[in-house]
């Protein structure tokens, strides 16, 4: 027996992207070094993309196709800013016409600054590391804003702050690769909170100070899982309370409230408020933590439910798990009352036999969210093309549309077809 929802007119429906995964033909940041270097899944490169760089006259015509609302993308800054003391206005013309096709289109663009990636010249500094890391990427802040703040009045800062700073120095995943570096987590995760909110601060100074019509919104991408013991064993319970303290409750703190919390400092350096318009949420699945004796591993380790069956996991091998996207909204909306945003929400799923169930799955969370006051107001689908899955490479098939990497010929999956429906309708049925 199916249920039908509706969700109100005024709710946003898009999609997601990020530069690196999809423009290719840029050889200035560090994750074409990354893969010259053989990090990325199968030998690829970021070098290759979806070509979107190329073709973004036509992937715009292809959102509106889809009937989007909003799209998120990046800007990347290396070809913003292709050396130290270099600016190239032809990269300001390329996304300052990308952003005039998408509002002539009716598509809100909402800009990440930072997307994982850096230029390789910030890179070789040290990245986050560097000394003078956070004043170099408020110059590009300031440079982006001044650039195309009269046709972008929403930015993203940082997307996952948590996902980024652990990946590249504890997991080894991305540049610069460092295994079990705490200390360098915990430093790059201050810098990143410091980065936002002076970001926050400047983006809303320029835009006043240009008297742009549009008001401005400001906030960050914060990666959002499950996390849950496995088992009632006190070491279980101890390592997902670790876990979920040091990969999301330090973030959420010095992004939203600006305050700097143990081990990463104390008090609130820019004063204390607010420092987001808006509270992005990437939310893809849950983690369950089994107990370990390995202090390096925070007395746990992480795993997926071992009976979940095939049929609720996606092509990675996570859980599909719709109700934990209730669970972390009210998380953030119990505690600050912020308009949220999901950012990115998505599935690889390379014969496109789970995405419709699943974007239908997480709307209706969506809608019970709504129905119990929670100020949900857009939702991302991650992601409009097949992109550079980072490390994985090429191989996970996000997208609504489908790239072929022989031509890089688009075609719109069934499951797109199906959510360009409800993007345009704002109705859908829960089978």
């Amino acid at each position: 027996m199916s249920k039908s929802f509706e969700l109100p007119k005024g709710f946003l429906l898009g999609s997601a992207t990020a530069a690196t995964q999809i423009e290719g033909g840029n050889i200035n940041n560090n994750w074409y070094y990354w893969s010259l270097a053989g990090k990325v899944g199968n030998g690829e490169s970021s070098f290759t993309g979806a070509d979107h760089y190329a073709r973004y006259v036509e992937d715009v015509k292809l959102l509106s196709k889809l009937n989007q609302e909003c799209y998120r993308m990046s800007i990347e800054w290396s070809r913003i800013q292709p050396s130290e003391n270099e600016w190239s206005m032809e990269a300001v013309d390329h996304y300052r016409d990308e952003f005039r096709l998408l509002l002539e289109a009716g598509i809100k663009p909402l800009v990440t600054l930072h997307h994982f990636s850096c230029p390789e010249w910030f890179q070789k500094k040290g990245g986050w590391l560097g000394k003078n890391a956070i004043k170099e990427f408020l110059e590009f802040v300031e440079f982006a804003v001044n650039h195309f703040g009269d046709l972008v009045s929403e930015w993203c800062t940082i997307n996952e702050p948590n996902v980024f700073a652990n990946d590249s120095y504890v997991d080894g995943k991305y540049p610069p690769g460092s295994y079990g570096d705490i200390p360098a987590y915990l430093k790059v995760t201050r810098r990143l909170i410091l980065a936002h909110l002076k970001s926050y601060q400047l983006i809303h100074k320029i835009r006043k100070e240009s008297c742009f019509s549009n008001p401005t919104k400001v906030g960050f991408a914060h990666h959002l899982a499950i996390f849950s013991p496995l088992t009632s064993h006190p070491l279980a319970r101890l390592g997902c309370f670790l876990s979920d303290y040091l990969f999301h409750e330090i973030q959420m703190k010095g992004f939203v409230e600006g305050k700097l919390s143990f081990p990463i400092g104390f008090g609130y350096p820019e004063g204390k408020g607010l420092f987001c318009d808006f509270i992005g949420i990437n939310y893809y699945s849950r983690h369950l933590f089994k107990a370990s004796y390995n202090p390096g591993n925070l007395f746990a380790t992480p795993m997926v439910d071992p009976n979940c069956p095939d049929a609720r996991k996606n092509d990675l091998g996570w859980e599909i798990y719709p109700e934990g996207l209730s669970k972390v909204c009210h998380r953030v909306w119990d505690d600050y009352k912020l308009p949220i945003y999901i950012t990115e929400n998505g599935i690889p799923d390379a014969k496109d036999e789970k995405r419709e169930k699943y974007i239908v799955d997480h709307l209706a969370e969506i809608r019970r969210l709504l129905d119990e006051g929670v100020s949900v107001e857009r939702y991302y689908y991650w992601s409009f093309l097949d992109n550079l899955e980072w490390n994985d490479g090429y191989g996970p098939k996000f997208g609504l549309v489908e790239v072929d990497y022989n031509n890089m010929k688009r075609t719109i999956r069934k499951s797109g077809f199906r959510y360009a429906e409800i993007c345009k309708t704002k109705k859908f049925e829960l089978k």
